[in-house]
């Protein structure tokens, strides 16, 4: 196989993988374009309650991650009964662990304003977070369907259920959020309600599909195999991966929070360009599963020719794509926060910060492809406690020392981040290239 048919096959998986998963992260996106309307105060309600909870929404996530690389390896040496037993033992999995978390972030709900955002701000957040993390339960239901069934090469299915559930988020802003029909404006809370049960209507899709669709019939027939390691397994790498992507996203969520103490401006402004930031990422995020699938694919036929060239096809992909985001986001950072709000004073402040987020999609988008390669070769260990220093060591102390102890601000928080993404992606890489180099003779 040549590079250009490599990256074609990448590109075919990464495609509809992208709408997915720009489809998901646009719930949230959609709920807080939909309450900026509401003025600054909703949309920072919205901002607190998101990135407050979301992080251990996709600690979750990762136990359906987790079921990737082994479902991919296993359907490409066609054994599907440990595919059916990858699907089978990784939902109950994920599902028990999610429900834990559901129920302890309702309980510590009433406790939302030890964050420091002002006052207002917290009692309206409270009511949509707890629809938005009840909706936590369908959302990871529906990934351990997603997951196995892009591991089977099938990412159309996934998205078009995922594109459906998002427009039907978006008409029930409408109905809950504004009152529409005899059913009373909600506000805020009303898109809380929307997202909860435009998640419940992809569970019940993806499930209708499963239950009536030829290409999955050997797996849902399959004999369960019931084997412990496997369940061990899944629940350690579901661990690793759901700790890297939940440390991460708690360095953002933390220059979140820290925003918030600088006002209900800073906080509005920060949701804006992190919303635009994390659509991009959401695309980079989507090559790397695709790379995911393609390396387990080809571990599991031991061609390490083809593991290399997985990779570099992937990194060289994501390069190319975040330049061009780059280039957008400077262009266009004075129009882009109008999509959201019309306080001149959080789109000011949005279009500056705008340009810090230009300044890091290269190593966003290179660290969330080189993580996506290594869970790929099963290479979860080194790549944790790789996150770990970059965002717990780098990234959110330094956020703090130069948003707080300088001048700088808001741009000093946002600094914070560029240089947790710097050292976790030149870490990935160096990583990828240990671990598919030659073996001397």
């Amino acid at each position: 196989m040549n590079r250009i048919e490599d990256l074609r096959q990448t590109l075919r998986l990464a495609g509809p993988i992208a709408a997915s998963q720009v489809s998901d992260m646009l719930t949230l996106t959609a709920d807080a374009v939909m309450v900026g309307a509401l003025g600054s105060e909703a949309l920072a309600a919205v901002t607190l309650a998101g990135s407050s909870t979301t992080p251990v929404m996709l600690f979750a996530v990762g136990f359906t991650v987790a079921m990737s690389a082994p479902a991919a390896a296993a359907w490409e040496l066609r054994h599907t009964g440990r595919v059916a037993d990858v699907f089978r033992t990784g939902r109950r999995i994920s599902l028990w662990i999610t429900l834990a978390l559901v129920v302890l972030l309702l309980a510590a709900s009433p406790f939302l304003h030890v964050l420091g955002s002002p006052q207002h701000v917290t009692e309206l957040a409270i009511p949509y977070l707890r629809w938005y993390v009840a909706s936590f339960f369908f959302r990871i239901w529906f990934g351990t369907y997603k997951q196995t069934i892009e591991a089977m090469g099938n990412t159309r299915l996934p998205m078009v259920i995922a594109l459906t559930a998002n427009v039907s988020n978006v008409l029930m802003n409408v109905v809950f959020i504004y009152g529409w029909g005899g059913i009373p404006a909600m506000g805020v809370e009303g898109a809380g309600i929307a997202t909860f049960l435009s998640r419940v209507l992809s569970v019940a899709l993806i499930a209708l599909a499963w239950k009536r669709l030829s290409f999955v019939a050997e797996i849902r027939t399959a004999p369960a195999e019931n084997d412990p390691e496997l369940r061990r397994v899944l629940i350690s790498t579901g661990a690793s991966i759901g700790s890297q992507i939940t440390i991460e996203v708690l360095a953002f969520a933390g220059g979140a929070i820290m925003m918030g103490w600088l006002g209900a401006s800073a906080l509005a402004a920060h949701q804006v360009a992190i919303n635009l930031a994390s659509i991009t990422f959401m695309v980079a995020l989507a090559i790397g599963t695709a790379a995911t699938y393609r390396m387990a694919a080809a571990q599991a036929s031991a061609d390490r020719v083809r593991m290399r060239m997985v990779g570099t096809s992937a990194l060289g992909l994501i390069i190319g794509f975040e330049i061009l985001t780059a280039t957008i986001f400077i262009a266009l950072r004075h129009v882009m926060p109008t999509w959201y709000i019309s306080d001149p004073q959080v789109i000011t402040m949005a279009s500056q910060l705008l340009i810090l987020a230009a300044a890091f999609q290269i190593f966003d988008g290179v660290q969330a492809v080189g993580l996506g390669i290594l869970r790929g070769l099963h290479d979860t260990v080194i790549p944790t406690r790789i996150v770990m220093v970059s965002y717990l060591i780098v990234a959110l102390p330094l956020s703090y020392l130069l948003g707080f102890h300088t001048p700088l601000g808001a741009t000093g928080i946002w600094l914070g981040y560029v240089a947790g993404l710097i050292f976790s992606s030149t870490g990935f890489v160096l990583r990828f290239l240990a671990v598919t180099k030659q073996p001397t003779s």
